[in-house]
């Protein structure tokens, strides 16, 4: 067997012009996006405010802004509030000195 010979046999999208190998791949970003902008609005805002600033730029704060709010509201962040707050306290742990490391002895 060829190194590099698939072990599978694909679907030929040469018929169709690769179609369904585009709308796979368009699904996942919308699907990815639409999940990030939902569960994780808080990094849209931390990136809206550090574009340059413009009179845009405020529009497009204040959108971010909103969002943010209108998923915490809904309690979406949770989820990463809990994440973050659980590294946070092992992080602190970990480098307080609260649980000294043993080193190994050869």
């Amino acid at each position: 067997m060829n190194s590099y010979e698939f072990p599978t046999d694909l679907p030929d999208d040469a018929d169709n012009g690769g179609a369904g190998t585009l709308r796979w791949t368009a699904t996942i970003v919308i699907l990815t996006t639409a999940f990030l902008a939902l569960f994780n609005a808080h990094t849209l805002t931390g990136w809206a405010e550090d574009l340059p600033p413009g009179p845009a730029m405020v529009k497009v704060v204040a959108a971010a802004n909103r969002w943010e709010q209108a998923t915490a509201d809904l309690g979406l962040g949770s989820g990463h509030a809990r994440m973050h707050k659980a590294w946070t306290r092992l992080e602190r742990k970990r480098w307080s000195g609260e649980g000294d490391v043993q080193m190994a002895q050869r």
